[in-house]
């Protein structure tokens, strides 16, 4: 990505850095209830670009009313992930510049069939709202690990084909596809993949001195910097290709922390 945040430093080497200036935009997140995306919605709701914040879920949140752009900025849907475009009219997303998908499977990624009907059937789903309404960039949070031809890792796998089908959807102008390995809260230890098996527990629980040793798109990052990649991705930052991939380095540079890479 090619931002207007650029600090001196490793980003100064990146080529062809532009300067787009700050763009005023309309949100849309789906995955709102979840940890993740209740703090993209958070930093949504509070940032001065975003004018506008539509939720789609299954239910709606309490989350946010204690914030006072709550009454003026947030709209939230409640629709059927299970259903072709979330069961929603789409019109209900009219003059939407941006929309950011954050779905996860509760049980985390040990469960194959709930993966494969949220992080992929609902993805998608959520996908085609947005395409006929004409939202023309989309924002997934994806994972290092995503690959169609994963046959180790279910999840991976489903990730991997969510990502494909999304980027076969030709309406969109932009996409952008986030892929961090892991994400760590607010005291540094990796949150939960709700796994079931001993062995993914503690190979889950070594990534974090394993992956020193690794590429660095294998180091977990706070869930704060993700989101705040995300966000400012849109703000911020242009693409000289219509699918772009943040792994680490490039969310790093987004969020203008390259000197800790």
């Amino acid at each position: 990505p090619l931002c207007l945040n650029f600090p001196t430093g490793a980003s100064a080497h990146h080529s062809n850095i532009a300067m787009p200036g700050y763009r005023l935009y309309k949100s849309v997140v789906a995955g709102a209830t979840g940890r993740v995306g209740e703090a993209l919605t958070r930093q949504l709701l509070l940032s001065p670009l975003c004018s506008e914040v539509h939720s789609v879920g299954r239910r709606d949140s309490r989350a946010f009313d204690g914030l006072s752009a709550t009454e003026s900025k947030l709209q939230q849907h409640v629709g059927d992930f299970g259903a072709e475009q979330c069961g929603l009219d789409p019109s209900t997303l009219e003059g939407v510049d941006a929309a950011f998908c954050v779905l996860g499977a509760r049980t985390g990624w040990s469960d194959e069939a709930e993966v494969a009907a949220v992080e992929r059937d609902a993805v998608l789903n959520f996908a085609r709202l947005c395409s006929a309404a004409g939202v023309p960039h989309i924002s997934l949070l994806s994972s290092a690990w995503a690959d169609r031809q994963q046959t180790f890792l279910k999840f991976a796998r489903l990730q991997g084909e969510a990502s494909e089908a999304l980027v076969e959807m030709e309406s969109f102008r932009r996409i952008s596809l986030f892929r961090p390995a892991a994400a760590t809260g607010p005291d540094g230890s990796l949150l939960s993949t709700g796994s079931s098996s001993l062995l993914a527990r503690g190979l889950w629980r070594s990534l974090p001195l394993a992956s020193q040793f690794m590429h660095n798109r294998y180091r977990p990052m706070a869930l704060d910097d993700i989101v705040l990649a995300m966000r400012l991705n849109v703000e911020l930052c242009d693409s000289s290709e219509r699918v772009e991939k943040l792994e680490y380095r490039d969310m790093m540079m987004v969020i203008g922390k390259d000197s800790d890479i």
